[in-house]
């Protein structure tokens, strides 16, 4: 690998996680989102409890989504 592309990458490494906690959706968006969701299932994902939520957040919103709300046929 060349070595500019290797620095690039280990440059890279620590915004990864800065990248996946920016700006995210209000609960109200999230409710609109999944309407059929319970508030309840919904904040047990706002880990920090500010009320936004991250990338990482809404991935666990949509894995209690597809494991309770979807339908299994």
């Amino acid at each position: 690998m060349p070595r500019t592309l290797f620095a690039a990458l280990l440059l890279a490494l620590p915004l990864t996680p800065a990248l996946a906690q920016t700006a995210g959706l209000t609960l109200e968006q999230v409710e609109r989102k999944y309407p059929r969701m319970s508030p309840v299932h919904i904040k047990k994902c706002d880990y920090d409890g500010s009320g936004t939520y991250t990338r990482t957040e809404l991935l666990c919103v949509s894995g209690i989504y597809q494991q309770m709300y979807l339908d299994r046929n």
